[in-house]
């Protein structure tokens, strides 16, 4: 594993352990969300379909859904609730 995969699994740990993150997907699925999610807004933005303005502000949008728990609101970006 490298060093940005363990920081997020860390991360992810944590983030059950206080309630905030989803439980029902393994650890390893919602590391890679993340890379996942950055390499289509690149691709995206290749294409021509993104700017790389607006790819931060999806990609945080998408990323809090996929690791917000099934059945609670999903925080606005930037407001940490």
């Amino acid at each position: 594993m490298v060093a940005h995969d363990l920081r997020v699994e860390t991360l992810i740990v944590r983030g059950r352990a206080e309630g905030v993150f989803r439980t029902d997907l393994p650890i390893a699925w919602l590391v890679d969300v993340p890379h996942s999610v950055m390499r289509s807004a690149a691709d995206e933005i290749r294409a021509g379909r993104l700017t790389a303005g607006r790819a931060a502000d999806r990609i945080t949008a998408t990323v809090l859904a996929a690791f917000t728990s099934p059945g609670k609101p999903v925080p606005e970006p930037g407001t940490g609730t």
